[in-house]
């Protein structure tokens, strides 16, 4: 009588195991943790990680041209000391990327954050380590 007793608990420790190893495998893959936010930058903070570039005048995809200002928000000092050191590589990326907008559609607002949105992923793909957070784009004339 004790032997059958003994084996039904044995089971019912190895269910009871394999139900918390089935919990915690449920937990860890479909709720993986996320790292916390980093702190918002104050403004002053905000402008000491900022790349200003010289004025750019590029042809567009149609016809016509444009010239601009651009600025970019680095995540960090060590971006931009990236951004400052491929400066170079980022005009030419971003210069061949306006060959790729229109006049009429720079002229859009939509075409416009379109643009500052392909501009953060072009560099954001060519900096080895950080990230643009922002783009800021002043000075702009579109013929």
């Amino acid at each position: 009588m004790k032997k059958p007793l003994i084996w039904m608990v044995i089971i019912l420790l190895i269910i009871a195991i394999l139900c918390v190893l089935g919990v915690g495998a449920y937990l860890f893959l479909l709720h993986p943790r996320t790292p916390a936010a980093k702190p918002a930058l104050t403004p002053q903070q905000e402008a000491q990680l900022q790349v200003s570039f010289p004025q750019m005048t590029t042809n567009l995809g149609s016809s016509g041209l444009i010239q601009f200002t651009m600025t970019l928000q680095a995540d960090s000092s060590s971006t931009k000391n990236e951004i400052n050191v491929m400066m170079p590589e980022i005009e030419n990326s971003v210069n061949g990327l306006m060959r790729q907008f229109t006049a009429s559609e720079l002229q859009q607002v939509s075409g416009f954050n379109q643009l500052r949105t392909a501009i953060q992923k072009t560099v954001n793909a060519e900096l080895p380590h950080g990230d643009v957070t922002k783009v800021y784009l002043s000075q702009i004339v579109v013929q």
